[in-house]
């Protein structure tokens, strides 16, 4: 039973009440039949008019507030509800629904002045931007879109009809090709999907990139043919000085250059051929034969000594790179008059390790000492660590640098021995 047929129910009741107790008095009274009628038909009016004016009061108060409820979901705004005496119940609901409604007003307005705000923004914004909604037809497209497509962009037409093509949840269009960084996303509005398309052009970023890595692959390319030209030249001047070449000594001396030279040159060509540091050709070698290569092409200041296994497992020309790399750094940086280095070479679990120390002052920087081109010295393009780094992880191995509590730096390479 709904809430008026109660409310009626209970009017008739209480009316119906109030004549069995009149009429229960006045008949132990010996009041006749017609004065009892009379008197019931004279209070039954008054009664009547006093419950349908309850009744009349109480459903009026409900329809208004209704009707003033659904006029402003249908969103006007100028319809005022009449005011209510202070001791209404209904004051309070009344209070209630007119705090909501300035609340949705207010939340409406600030939703439509920051929609403005997008579309304004949007429209001014140089990457091209559209909306497709569930049915995949056109709902918004600023002018950087219409600029780029440059047809006729109508609100409503269909996507397929544009040019776009949806496939896995992605976006394409024929004209955004790979300069373009295009991204698609979903989302969901009232229950339905919608698409938002951006594209961003990356051409002068692209073009940006490949000028750094060409100039970085120049740098390395340069740093590593200083490392190796300069102490040859140095062995040629020797030789050149001397009034009375000794045999010997002068065989001696080109075979070094002649040894370093081709590796060198071996090292250059596939690192120019593949613009990067190419795969490394793991064999066993004599890391003994190595080492007494890459002293050659340091100073003689520079006392190396080394313990441990002479076979290493690895690529010989990127091994006696780093070796040149590690040496030369270990003697730039060191401040006695005579530099010690110590290398050991072992072998745990499989793995191979390649521990180096020297007497220098240690790593200024730890966080960055293989960062590439990052160098705290005063001369030094910051490539030669690395270079070692970037060589140990191309035999998929780890490396570590560090600074002895005693004094002095520690670079620890490891990686896999064959099998």
């Amino acid at each position: 039973m709904s809430h008026e047929k109660w409310l009626v129910g209970g009017v008739f009741f209480t009316v119906a009440i109030i004549l069995s107790l009149v009429a229960a008095l006045t008949w132990s009274l010996g009041w006749t039949t017609l004065t009892i009628a009379t008197l019931l038909f004279l209070i039954l009016y008054p009664l009547a008019w006093l419950a349908l004016k309850a009744y009349q009061f109480w459903c009026l108060s409900i329809m208004q507030l209704t009707t003033y409820t659904q006029m402003l979901r249908e969103g006007e705004q100028n319809l005022r509800f009449k005011k209510q005496h202070k001791d209404n119940l209904l004051l309070e609901l009344q209070n209630e629904i007119s705090l909501l409604v300035h609340e949705k007003s207010d939340k409406n307005q600030k939703n439509k002045t920051v929609g403005t705000l997008l579309t304004n923004i949007l429209d001014a914004w140089s990457v091209p931007v559209c909306l497709f909604d569930h049915k995949l037809q056109l709902r918004y497209r600023n002018n950087s879109m219409n600029e780029i497509l440059q047809q006729p962009m109508l609100i409503g037409t269909y996507a397929k009809d544009l040019g776009f093509h949806l496939d896995e949840n992605n976006f394409s269009h024929p004209i955004y090709d790979d300069k373009w960084q295009c991204q698609s996303i979903r989302y969901v509005q009232q229950g339905k999907d919608n698409w938002l398309f951006t594209a961003i052009d990356i051409s002068q970023l692209l073009n940006k990139n490949q000028s750094t890595t060409q100039n970085n692959l120049i740098r390395v390319l340069g740093h590593e043919l200083r490392n190796s030209l300069t102490p040859m030249s140095s062995l040629a001047d020797t030789l050149l000085c001397s009034e009375v070449l000794n045999e010997a000594q002068t065989r001696k001396v080109l075979r070094r250059i002649q040894q370093r030279s081709d590796r060198l040159m071996t090292f250059i060509e596939q690192y120019s051929q593949l613009s990067q540091l190419p795969p490394a050709q793991a064999k066993w070698f004599d890391f003994s034969e190595i080492l007494v290569e890459a002293k050659a092409m340091i100073n003689e200041n520079c006392e190396v000594q080394f313990q441990g296994n002479n076979q290493c497992y690895g690529d010989a020309n990127q091994v006696a790179q780093v070796l040149i790399n590690v040496l030369k750094n270990a003697q730039e940086a060191c401040i006695e008059p005579s530099c010690k280095v110590n290398i050991t070479l072992y072998s745990i679990n499989n793995e191979q390790v390649i521990e180096i120390t020297d007497n220098g002052p240690g790593f200024a920087n730890l966080d960055n000492v293989l960062t590439p081109f990052y160098t705290t010295k005063t001369s030094g393009s910051g490539i030669g660590l690395s270079l070692c780094a970037e060589i140990t992880r191309n035999h998929q191995g780890q490396i570590s640098v560090s600074n002895m509590t005693e004094g002095g730096a520690k670079i620890c390479m490891t990686w896999p021995s064959a099998k």
